[in-house]
Formats: structure tokens, C-alpha cells, sequence
């Protein structure tokens, strides 16, 4: 696989939104984050999305063999077995990451973001599994963006205030 086809996969253009959703959740926790906490978390919580991406395209290649055949598993670029591949492995990394985050630095919040990031994986997979043609399908993806703030604060802070509540709800609510 190329770079350009990795990068069409994982959608990074939009990684930015998943950065300032990062930032947010910090903010809004109120707790002080040093610089290798934020910058496991901006890569951990990267990973998360740039899987959910990857796996987005390889549980829809049948559809998009359809409707989207240029898609780079349909046009053949590459093969949905290493695109599963590399997205499970993305979420693993990303969860290696909040467990390393929670137990090996300075000020880790112990088992919260590792619990935090099984649960948005699992919610990842079911959303990509069960989105298309599921009413249900946005509550899913805005129930994946609030548990970014959620596993933020949990990584940082030793409990959830109300302020990371209001603000993964309004996100939710938006998305």
C-alpha cells in the first residue's frame, strides 16, 4: 500500500477535529497536563480515529464496491484483510498508549483511560459494523467524539467534573 492510499484510509485530513477534541476535554477537566501527557494522548486518541477510519472502509468495501468503486478496496489498491489488519492494530496501539499514559508517567490516572479507551473501541467497531442503513448510526458516531473528552479528562484528571459532562454531551448533541 502506498502513501497516499494510507492516508486516503485513515482520513487525516480530519484529524485536527480529533486533536481539538483532545484539547477540550483537557481544558474542561481542570487538571494541569505536562507535555508527554498531551502528546500520548494526541497520538492515542489518533490512532483510535485513524482505526475507526481504516475499519470504516473495510467493513463497508461491499457497498462501496457498489457505490463506490474508486474506494481503494473495490479499485483493488489495496486488500480489506490488511486493511482490517492495520485498523485492529491501530486500536490496540492507541489502547497500549492510555495504558502506558495511566500507569507510566507522572500523575497517571491508573486503569480509568485504559477502561475509557476499551469502551471507544468498542463503540468504533460497533459503529462501523452496524452504521449503514442504522437510524441509530449518528448517536453512535457522536457517542465516539464525546468519549474523546471523556477518556481525555480520565487521563488526566482523578475524576470527571461536570464541565467534561456538559461538554462531551454538547458535542454529542452536535455531532
Amino acid at each position: 500500500m502506498n502513501w497516499a492510499t494510507a492516508l486516503r484510509l485513515g482520513r487525516v485530513s480530519n484529524l485536527p477535529t480529533v486533536w481539538t477534541n483532545v484539547l477540550a476535554g483537557a481544558v474542561l477537566s481542570g487538571a494541569t497536563i505536562t507535555p508527554l501527557s498531551l502528546a500520548l494522548l494526541l497520538l492515542a486518541l489518533s490512532l483510535f480515529y485513524v482505526a475507526g477510519m481504516y475499519l470504516n472502509d473495510a467493513f463497508d468495501r461491499e457497498f462501496d464496491t457498489v457505490a463506490y468503486p474508486g474506494r481503494p478496496i473495490p479499485s483493488g489498491a489495496v486488500l480489506a484483510r490488511t486493511v482490517f489488519t492495520i485498523g485492529f492494530l491501530g486500536l490496540a496501539m492507541g489502547e497500549l498508549l492510555l495504558i502506558a499514559l495511566g500507569y507510566g508517567v507522572e500523575g497517571g490516572q491508573g486503569w480509568p483511560p485504559a477502561l475509557a479507551g476499551l469502551c471507544l473501541a468498542a463503540t468504533i467497531v460497533y459503529y462501523n459494523v452496524h452504521h449503514k442503513n442504522n437510524p441509530y448510526g449518528p448517536l453512535f458516531m457522536g457517542l465516539c467524539r464525546a468519549q474523546i473528552y471523556l477518556t481525555t479528562a480520565l487521563a488526566v484528571a482523578p475524576a470527571l467534573p461536570e464541565n467534561v459532562w456538559w461538554g462531551a454531551g454538547l458535542l454529542f448533541a452536535y455531532i
